[in-house]
């Protein structure tokens, strides 16, 4: 809920995402973005301790009812980003069992 305390929380579906977690009610996600099991991604990392915004991959979430995929995922794209932002790019950063 750390996003959506400031992004369209006066929407129903925000709302009822807030109601289910305020009661500790698992919540049905459709997955939009989807890595292999054996590869490790942290939101807290790319957004809290790089510094990217929600934006920079997944669009204008504050302009969207529904998140579309905005970015791939493979490897190569996630390698290619990690240069271009200056980010290590060492096998166990993304492949190893936290």
């Amino acid at each position: 809920m750390q996003c959506h305390a400031s992004i369209k929380n006066d929407t129903p579906d925000i709302q009822k995402l807030a109601e289910h977690h305020k009661a500790k009610k698992p919540v049905r996600w459709v997955k939009i973005y989807e890595v292999p099991e054996f590869v490790w991604f942290s939101h807290k990392v790319h957004h809290r301790e790089a510094g990217f915004s929600c934006e920079t991959c997944h669009g204008p979430v504050a302009e969207r009812d529904v998140i579309r995929k905005e970015k791939p995922t493979s490897m190569q794209a996630c390698m290619e980003c990690h240069t271009q932002n200056n980010a290590p790019n060492d096998c166990d950063l993304c492949h190893n069992h936290r």
